[in-house]
This record gives C-alpha cells, sequence and structure tokens, in this order.
C-alpha cells in the first residue's frame, strides 16, 4: 500500500509558513505603533516641564526584513538630543523616576500575545 497526499501537505505547509510570517509582521507592526502612540501619551502625562525634545525624539521603527520592531530613541542624534530622556524615565538622586516608556511596553504586553496568538491561528487556518 502507498502512501498518498505528500505533496498536497507539503504545499500546505509553505503556505502556512508564509501566512504565519506575514500575519506576526502585521502583529508586530500593531504592537510597535500601540507601544509609540502609549509612550508618547505617557510622556505628555508624566512630563511637566516640556521642551518637546523627549516627543520629538520618540521614535518608532519596523524591518520586515530582519522581524524586528524598535520603539524609543532609536538613532544618535535622537540619545544625544535627548539625553535627558533617561533620568527622566529612570529617575535620579533628586528625581523621581517616570517609567512613560515601561509603563507603555507593560500595557501593549498581553495585546500583543493576543495579536501574536490571531496570527498563528489565521496561519494555520490558510
Amino acid at each position: 500500500m502507498r502512501a498518498k497526499g505528500f505533496k498536497r501537505a507539503r504545499a500546505r505547509v509553505r503556505r502556512s509558513v508564509s501566512a504565519l510570517e506575514e500575519a506576526s509582521l502585521d502583529a508586530l507592526a500593531e504592537t510597535v505603533d500601540a507601544v509609540h502612540r502609549a509612550g508618547r501619551q505617557n510622556i505628555q502625562a508624566m512630563v511637566r516641564r516640556r521642551s518637546g525634545r523627549l516627543s520629538r525624539f520618540y521614535r518608532k521603527s519596523i524591518s520586515r526584513a530582519r522581524k524586528l520592531g524598535r520603539v524609543g530613541y532609536l538613532t544618535r542624534r535622537a540619545r544625544r538630543e535627548a539625553f535627558y530622556a533617561r533620568f527622566v524615565h529612570d529617575g535620579t538622586r533628586r528625581l523621581q523616576a517616570r517609567p512613560f516608556h515601561d509603563q507603555a511596553v507593560a500595557q501593549e504586553d498581553a495585546p500583543h500575545l493576543r495579536r501574536m496568538g490571531r496570527a498563528v491561528r489565521k496561519a494555520l487556518r490558510s
């Protein structure tokens, strides 16, 4: 007796892998957008004296080729211009910490897991 259906099964697995990659990248982009938005809102809510540098240089980046999403002070210029952001975020001996970025990431942790779960379910259906 001969087994059948291997070609069809391999083709379905290949489609599932590419569908999972695409769906997970979309979910990652949603998460990066949400963290960036929440971080900027936190900056506005937590910081009293505003020059605009914290918000202006707080950026997001998504690399689909590397499957990487980043939020924060990404460039050398941004880190230089908003050098004091780490002191605002982490606090100092005299300044209370205002963790605008950490709170944004923590706020999006559960929604990110749901998005990734949806991506897996979507890929398995295709």
